[in-house]
C-alpha cells in the first residue's frame, strides 16, 4: 500500500484530502506546528512538524512516503517554497506529486497570481516525479472564510463587476486528489481545469446566499481601490494584497467563469452545485 504525505495537511484541504482518503491508504500529514498536528491526530493519522523554508525537515516528514499532495500557502515565497518542496520529494524518493495548483495558471501568466502558481506546476513538471496537476477555481468555501463577516453584515463589496466565476467546493478538489493517489493510471504528466457546474454572478451568490441563510444579503461592486483599503486596515500583507488583485482583475476580464467537466471525468461524480453548498453552510450566516 502507498504511504501518502499530504503538505498542509492540517489546512482546509489537507483536512478534507484526509478526509477522503480515510481508511483508504496510510497517510502522513505535514503540518507546521505541534498544535496542529494535536489536531489532525486526533483523526487517527500520523502528523509531522515540517517548515516549507527548510528542505531537511521536508525530506524528514517525507519519510516512508512513496506519494505526496503538495499544496502551498497563499505566502509571498510561494514559488520558493514550491521548489524547495520539489527538490525535498526527489531527495526522498517520491515516486508521485499531485499538485494542486490555481485556475489558468501557468508560468508565463499575465496576471500575477497565477504566474506565481505555474512557476511552481513547472518546477514539479521538471522534476522528472510523475505528476498530476490539478487547477481549481475559486473556492466556495471562500464565503464561509474570509467574506463570512461581509456577508453577515448583508453586504458582498468586492471588484468584480458582474463577472461570472465557476466556484468549486474543496471537497471536490480532495476527491480528485484522492482518487488520483490511491489510482492516477491513465492520469499521469497531466493537468486538469478544475470547476464547479455552473459560473455565478456575486449577484447570483447574493441572492443563493440570502435564501439559505433567510437574511438579507446583497452584492455591490466595489472599487478597487476600496477593495485595497479594506484589505490593508485587516493588516494583510502587500503581496497577499496584490496577488489576491491580480485574481480580481481576471475575473472581471470573464476568464473564472468556464466550466468543465474534470470533476467528473476524475471521480464519476459531477461536481457539487453551490445551492448544495449553501444548504449545507446556511448557519455560518446566521
Amino acid at each position: 500500500m502507498s504511504k501518502i504525505f499530504i503538505a498542509g495537511g492540517a489546512g482546509l484541504l489537507g483536512t478534507a484530502l484526509i478526509e477522503s482518503l480515510n481508511g483508504k491508504a496510510e497517510v502522513v500529514a505535514g503540518v507546521h506546528s505541534v498544535e496542529k498536528g494535536e489536531a489532525v491526530t486526533k483523526e487517527g493519522v500520523e502528523a509531522r512538524v515540517f517548515d516549507f523554508k527548510d528542505v531537511d525537515s521536508i525530506i524528514q516528514a517525507m519519510a516512508g512516503c512513496d506519494r505526496m499532495f503538495l499544496s502551498i500557502p497563499l505566502q509571498e515565497k510561494l514559488t520558493r517554497y514550491g521548489h524547495l518542496s520539489v527538490e525535498a520529494a526527489k531527495k526522498a524518493g517520491i515516486e508521485y506529486i499531485v499538485r494542486s495548483s490555481g485556475y489558468a495558471a501557468s508560468s508565463d501568466a499575465h496576471w500575477r497570481l497565477g504566474r506565481e502558481h505555474g512557476m511552481v506546476d513547472q518546477f514539479v513538471e521538471d522534476s522528472k516525479i510523475t505528476y498530476t496537476v490539478l487547477r481549481p477555481n475559486s473556492f466556495m468555501q471562500c464565503f464561509v472564510g474570509p467574506y463570512a463577516e461581509m456577508i453577515k453584515a448583508g453586504v458582498i463589496a468586492l471588484p468584480e463587476e458582474d463577472a461570472a466565476v465557476s466556484y468549486i467546493d474543496v471537497k471536490d478538489i480532495a476527491d480528485c486528489a484522492a482518487r488520483l493517489l490511491l489510482d492516477n493510471a491513465g492520469f499521469e504528466n497531466s493537468f486538469y481545469a478544475l470547476t464547479g457546474p455552473e459560473g455565478l454572478t456575486l449577484s447570483q451568490v447574493a441572492e443563493k446566499i440570502a435564501a439559505a441563510s433567510g437574511r438579507e444579503v446583497t452584492y455591490t461592486p466595489a472599487a478597487e481601490e476600496a477593495f485595497i483599503a479594506a484589505l490593508q486596515g485587516k493588516g494583510v500583507p502587500q503581496w497577499n494584497i496584490d496577488m489576491l488583485v491580480s485574481l480580481t482583475r481576471v475575473i472581471k476580464l470573464g476568464m473564472a467563469g468556464n466550466v468543465t467537466k474534470a470533476v467528473e471525468y476524475l471521480t464519476g461524480t459531477p461536481a457539487r452545485t453551490f445551492d448544495d453548498f449553501v444548504v449545507e453552510n446556511a448557519s455560518a450566516w446566521k
